[in-house]
């Protein structure tokens, strides 16, 4: 077994860490300045914090505007507009300005921040949507505070995919080859960003466009050798947290061609490779990999994944086919999501309790699929009248409840849809809608939830 000591941060992550630093050192940091107990704990819950409420239900919408790239100086050009809109009073309650055009939009692992990626920048903004909650010993306090963004932003080159999983959050920096900046990946806690500093890091070997996947104590990242004509990696290899660095653990020697995307789920972790799906099991300390091979009917390849911790199954998408992978069983099937259309998949969600799964397609029908009852469609509702293929529909999850909700550019709304009684709403906006998350307190997962 190899073993090293810390990996050391390239010259950008670490000039990040010291952005980090320097974000908390000039006001201790930032929980005790603008986040610190807002409450006297002689008079209950009655206290809110820089805002008129401290409802947590329904949560908070983070939504970025859509760039305008035409002649019209009637625009601000050089302002990237991002909405908070809270979901108690059905209103905007904060407007802010991100540096740079927001490329992916995240909610934090325990769904406090948002992550407004700047790929092309090599920096990501956090967003404090202002919602969290602590435990009290006896009870768990809501806390709610005005939106703001954050006063330290994570710097790296290429920062682009991220996956959380049970707290955690990997969020992978591709690199770059000329000049050479080596991918890496930061590991945090939504504790960790509240105090302005990143839990863990690894450098990796070489620039890469891989994933990361965090198990607890243990990293699964991608690996993606010297010399090779891809930027896509071959392998997976496993790391062992020690305090804010990993050691290396083994390379596993199932290859994995053309590796892209990855997801977790209670025991196990998948990777889309170019022919199958990477399969590493986690059994307690020990992990195991193997493959599952493409299914007859599969062409191309899997490169992406969704689904729910609390299900056995994984939705993996290869084109325009979308597979139901079965991680127990190690074997996988197709979903007959379109029959004899033509329609193609623009935006697809599973609801936070792991009962619904929804795809749009390209005439703005959503098709609700019911997971329970092995993917039967519920129902297909005609949605959205128009989709701009420049700035197409995207969807985001309420971790309360069923409901999900979809941008409308083109209408300038927001179509809310509960996917347990199938009912909608739309909520009228000033501004063209492009990326979107939901921030706030998660519905904590217990028994009545699990499958």
């Amino acid at each position: 077994m190899r073993t090293s000591t810390s990996f050391p941060l390239a010259a950008t992550l670490a000039l990040a860490s010291g952005l980090v630093l320097m974000g908390c050192n000039d006001s201790h940091t930032y929980q005790d300045t603008v986040a610190e107990d807002p409450h006297d704990h002689d008079h209950g819950h009655d206290h809110d914090h820089d805002h008129g409420h401290h409802n947590t239900e329904g949560g908070r919408l983070v939504i970025t505007a859509a760039p305008h790239h035409d002649d019209d100086h009637s625009h601000d050009h050089d302002h990237h507009h991002v909405y908070v809109f809270d979901l108690h009073d059905n209103e905007i309650i904060a407007e802010l300005e991100t540096e740079h055009e927001v490329s992916q939009l995240y909610a934090s692992p325990g769904f406090r921040f948002a992550l407004l990626n700047q790929r092309s920048e090599n920096s990501t903004q956090i967003l404090d949507g202002g919602q969290w909650q602590e435990d009290h010993g006896d009870h768990m306090h809501d806390y709610v505070q005005a939106p703001a963004m954050l006063s330290f932003a994570l710097a790296g080159p290429a920062p682009t995919h991220y996956e959380a999983h049970e707290g955690l959050a990997a969020l992978f920096y591709d690199g770059y080859a000329d000049p050479q900046q080596n991918a890496a990946v930061f590991v945090f806690n939504d504790d960790d960003l509240a105090h302005g500093r990143i839990g863990a890091s690894l450098t990796l070997a070489i620039n890469q466009h891989g994933t990361a996947e965090v198990r607890g104590d243990y990293l699964l990242t991608t690996y993606r050798a010297e010399g090779t004509a891809t930027t896509l990696p071959s392998q997976v290899e496993l790391y062992h947290r020690h305090g804010d660095h990993y050691h290396y653990e083994i390379r596993f020697t199932e290859p994995c061609a053309s590796l892209h995307g990855s997801y977790s789920i209670e025991d196990y972790t998948l990777f889309g490779c170019a022919d199958g799906v990477l399969l590493v099991e986690q059994r307690g300390t020990q992990f195991l990999a193997s493959k599952i091979a493409n299914a007859d009917g599969l062409t191309g390849r899997i490169g992406s994944f969704s689904g729910h911790k609390h299900q056995h199954e994984v939705i993996g998408y290869a084109g325009q086919a979308i597979w139901i992978i079965d991680a127990v069983h190690g074997t996988m099937r197709e979903l007959d999501w379109r029959g004899d259309s033509e329609v193609t998949r623009v935006a697809s969600a599973v609801d936070a309790h792991g009962e619904h799964y929804a795809v749009l397609d390209s005439s703005g029908a959503l098709h609700v699929f019911d997971w329970d009852a092995d993917f039967a469609l519920k129902d297909s509702l005609a949605l959205i009248e128009t989709i701009d293929n420049n700035n197409r529909p995207r969807i985001a999850v309420n971790q309360q409840n069923e409901t999900i909700y979809l941008t409308d550019p083109v209408a300038k709304q927001l179509v809310v849809v509960d996917l347990h009684s199938l009912t909608v709403e739309r909520i009228a906006l000033d501004f063209e809608p492009a990326l979107i998350t939901w921030l706030g307190v998660a519905e904590p997962s217990d028994d009545e939830h699990d499958h």
